[in-house]
Parts: structure tokens; C-alpha cells; sequence
């Protein structure tokens, strides 16, 4: 049985994680228009998966941010008309396109999150050392968590206690990885 006090402390750091669920998609936005006003945040998330991986596949890209194809293959469109990648047949597969990103994309990209992290020194410059280093670590064990969790298999609730929700973003759809 779950206790009352861990219930609401559950509760208060759900109603904290939606408001910081929020705040990054604002911050999202912000970051996309940063790179190029036509852009939205989820061509942003193209733009960083492609930097961090490399030339994709649209169906490795499609899997890899949890967007479908008709939504990847516009923000793809935004992206080349803009001038920030390139689609290319795929060598192994004629059929398939690969997305590379542009120099100019890159340094878009780069300029973006450079601008980012100096806000976020900037932000947190009143943080202590320790504060910021046990921050990053309870991030990472609850990213860790969602993880673990998304790839268990479905738990049915014992009778008396709610069943598990599977963890979710609000703001997922939108741009997954920033």
C-alpha cells in the first residue's frame, strides 16, 4: 500500500515535472526561432538527432523522435527549402532518401546552442556547484526511469492501488530531443 505523504509528494513532483514540461516547450519554440523564424521546434529536433547521429534515414529519423512520416517529411521540406539539409538517394537503397545536414545548418545549430547554454550559465549562475551536479544526476535516473519503464511490459494494479501510467511528455510531439 502507498502511503498518503508519498502519494502527495508524487503529486507535487508530477504538477513541478508539467510546469517544466511547459517551460521547455516554450523554450523549444524559442530555440527553433533562434535557427530561422519558419522553423518549429520539432525541425529543431530533426536538426539536433542529425548532428548527434549523423546522415539518417526519414524512417530512422521517423523512429528516433516518435513522429510519423506525413509530419517528418513536412518539417523536412521546411528544412531544405531553408537550406539547413540535404535529402539524398540512399546508395543502398535508391528508393530511400538520406537527410544530411548542411554546413549552414550546422552552424545554425551550433550558434543555437551556444546561445543556449550561455542562458542556462547565465540562469543558473546563483546554483552552487553541488546543487546543479545532484540535479543532473536525479535528471538522469529519472530519464533512466522513464526508460526502464516504458520498455516494461504493462503491470496490472493490485486491487486498492492505481495502475502504473506510462510516463509521458506533454510536449514529446513536439520536439523530443532538445
Amino acid at each position: 500500500m502507498v502511503s498518503e505523504d508519498r502519494r502527495a509528494h508524487v503529486k507535487e513532483l508530477q504538477q513541478e515535472l508539467h510546469r517544466l514540461f511547459l517551460r521547455r516547450r516554450h523554450n523549444a519554440i524559442q530555440l527553433a526561432r533562434t535557427i530561422d523564424p519558419e522553423i518549429e521546434p520539432a525541425a529543431y529536433s530533426i536538426l539536433f538527432t542529425l548532428q548527434r547521429e549523423g546522415a539518417q534515414r526519414m524512417t530512422d529519423i521517423s523512429k528516433h523522435l516518435g513522429i510519423g512520416k506525413p509530419t517528418l517529411s513536412r518539417q523536412l521540406t521546411t528544412l531544405a527549402e531553408r537550406g539547413f539539409i540535404t535529402k539524398k538517394a540512399d546508395p543502398a537503397d535508391g528508393r530511400a532518401l538520406v537527410i544530411s545536414l548542411t554546413e549552414q545548418g550546422k552552424s545554425r545549430l551550433e550558434a543555437a546552442q551556444k546561445q543556449r547554454s550561455e542562458r542556462y550559465l547565465h540562469m543558473l549562475e546563483v546554483w552552487s556547484e553541488e546543487e546543479i551536479m545532484s540535479l543532473s544526476a536525479l535528471v538522469a535516473k529519472l530519464n533512466q526511469t522513464y526508460a526502464e519503464y516504458d520498455d516494461a511490459p504493462a503491470v496490472a494494479a493490485s486491487p486498492g492501488e492505481d495502475a502504473p501510467q506510462a510516463a509521458a511528455d506533454p510536449g514529446a510531439a513536439d520536439s523530443k530531443a532538445a
